[in-house]
Order: C-alpha cells, then structure tokens, then sequence
C-alpha cells in the first residue's frame, strides 16, 4: 500500500547562503529514524505486498555518505529503480491480521558537506548547443511526470524566443514560474499543465513545471527530492481521508529542480525554500549548497505523479490506516543554517505532504 516515502515539501523559508566546512573538520552528521505503523481496520487479513516492504536508501554521492545503522526488520534486498535510486526491502510478515497492527522502522546515518557551489557568472553562461547530447537524449523527454501540451511549449518559447544562453533562458523561466504560480498545498502533486492552468502550487508542483518547460526547449532537468535538517521542524498531519498520518520532528521533505547549465554542469534550483525573489540569486545561492540538507533520490522516469495518485485511491478505498514518523535523533550541525524562520501556518504542512508524496509515489510509478 506505500510506495516511495519521498517527497515533498517543506516550506520554511530561511536566508541563503552556504557555510564551507572548515578544512580538516569532520562533516556534519546527522542520524534519524523512520517508523512505520499500519493498522487493519478490517474484518480480513491484509496480505503484504513487495511494495509495503519498500524503503529509501538515499543517495551516495561526494558530498554525502547515507548507510543504515539499524532497522526493525532484516533488509533482504537492495535494488536501483529506473532512475538510479536504490532501495531496499525488508523481510516483514506475509500479512496483517484483522484488528491487527504492523509496526516497523529504520534509522538512518548521514554525513553531508553539502553540494559543491560553482562561481555562477552570467558572462560565462554556455548556450544550448553546448549541452552534450547524451543528457539532451536522457533528461529532455516527456515522461509521466512531466507530461507538456501545447500550451506550456508555446510559453516556453515565447520565453525563450530569441536566445541560446541556457542561464539567460533558465533565469527567466524561473522568474516567470516564482512570479505567477502561488503558493498551495494540495493532497496529491500536480501534473505541470494543471498547475499552469490554476497557477498554484507546491515545491515540487511549481518545480516540475519548470522542468517540463526547460525540456520542451532541450534543455535537461529533473525533480530532486530530499530531506532538510532543523531543530524548528516539528508538525503532524492527517491526509487522505484519515488513512495517513505523517509526522515529522527535527526533519521535513522538500523538492528542487536539478538542471544542465553549462559549462557549470548540474545546478540545483529551489523555487520556494528561499527568500530571494531575483531569480539569479535564486540560483547562486539555492540552499541546497548547505550540509543540512540531504538528496534522497531522483525523479525523471518514474511516476511520481500517477504513482501517488493511484496509492491515494487504493488506500482511502481500503481498511489500512497508515502513520509514518520520522523523528531526527542526532544533528551536530550547529551553524546558523539550523535555524529557520516559519512563515505562514501552511509552510510545514507543505513538508508534510511531500513526505506523503514521497511514501506513496512508489507503488505505481513504473
């Protein structure tokens, strides 16, 4: 009944700017630990499936190290989806008894420096036929996720009309997206189109419409989920009818947009965890540069959309209600970046609901 715990949303907006790690010094660490708990409500057994047995494993990169100090159950087998992102699956019971509950958990171990911060000049910018074609053919095309119709490619081109000069073209999509899209929560995320029409939206909503459009015009980018790191992080949310529960202490989901600007390469690109409003120091200074947050996997090919959708439906029609907490254990981290302004009543259930996002998308996502 659960597919990707991914996703989503915090939005908490804090002031930019990334702290280096001193030389020599040991990175921040951080360590928590998600519990799972689902309940038969039912007057039948509920047979586990592989899906139920999914978790997260994180991405290990330069800048960050994940591994998994301790789970519940025994982890039987570790795999990478169709867009790198490896997972794994624990060995737990075939089924849950009627008026039956199943609790099980993971602690995590994260070590992260942050992501490496290019010297962004404008006068250096590439242009889109610098782009090598490799990516153009991986991280351009219309997926689930990022679906397009004729209107979002007439809007990207008028855009871009005129211009080869990806930040050019990149920073004025951006500022079109942050300029008109308002921000909403909604319980489910939202194809690009939808959001375009309504011009409301999440992190990730309004992400993936930027990312639709960038690839309209064959310039790659994907949806980057991950989980940001702060003490002031505290919230607990029902959704879909009752049938989950998310709840979140010293952590929170929240999603960017990864795109190709040469000749700096892979760029992050948050479009509401910031305060910035100038969509180049949007792009300088992302927050995805500081330690305390971490990526969690990647979305390009998979349905994240329709994956999260169709386990809504399967599980408001069903008798499982679901809890899922994740709860920060350690946070060495002691810099100015653990400490968030919240603004607005909204800004934490927005995390919430990417972290349902998140949990859910992988049952159907292909």
């Amino acid at each position: 009944m659960r597919a990707k715990t991914a996703a989503a949303l915090l939005c908490v907006l804090i002031v930019l700017g990334a702290i280096p790690v001193a030389l020599g010094a040991k990175p921040p660490r951080y360590s928590y630990r998600s519990t799972y708990t689902f309940e038969n409500r039912g007057e039948e057994s509920y047979i586990i499936v592989e899906d139920d047995t999914e978790i997260p494993l994180f991405i290990d990169n330069k800048w960050q190290s994940v591994i998994i100090i301790d789970s519940s159950h025994e982890i039987l087998e570790e795999l990478v989806d169709v867009d790198g992102n490896p997972v794994g699956f624990m060995d737990l019971p075939s089924e849950i008894q009627a008026g039956g509950t199943l609790v099980f958990s993971v602690e995590y171990l994260l070590e992260s420096i942050g992501m490496e911060q290019p010297l962004i000049d404008p006068a250096q910018s590439g242009e889109i036929s610098d782009i090598p074609e490799r990516l153009v053919e991986t991280y351009t095309l219309e997926t689930e996720t990022f679906r397009r119709n004729e209107e979002i490619e007439d809007l990207a081109l008028e855009l871009a009309a005129g211009k080869t000069d990806v930040l050019e073209i990149v920073t004025d999509i951006l500022d079109w997206v942050v300029s008109r899209v308002s921000y909403r929560n909604f319980e489910v995320p939202l194809y690009p189109d939808e959001t375009l029409e309504d011009l409301q939206g999440d992190c990730d909503d309004q992400a993936i419409l930027m990312i639709t459009m960038l690839r309209s015009l064959g310039i790659p980018a994907f949806l980057q989920i991950g989980v940001v790191f702060s003490d002031s992080i505290s919230s607990e949310k029902a959704s879909w009818e009752g049938h989950l529960t998310f709840v979140q202490e010293g952590m929170g989901w929240h999603g960017w947009a990864m795109v190709y600007v040469p000749p700096w390469g892979w760029i992050p690109v948050d479009l509401t965890l910031t305060s910035a409003r100038d969509p180049l120091d949007m792009i300088q200074s992302a927050p995805e540069y500081a330690s305390n947050i971490v990526t969690a996997f990647n979305v390009s090919e998979q349905h994240y959309i329709g994956g999260s959708r169709s386990s809504r439906e399967m599980l408001v029609t069903s008798d499982i209600y679901i809890t899922v907490t994740d709860i920060a254990i350690e946070n060495t981290d002691t810099s100015f970046w653990n400490s968030y302004t919240l603004i607005g009543a909204g800004v934490i259930g927005g995390a919430v609901l990417v972290g349902i996002f998140v949990f859910l998308s992988r049952k159907n996502r292909g």
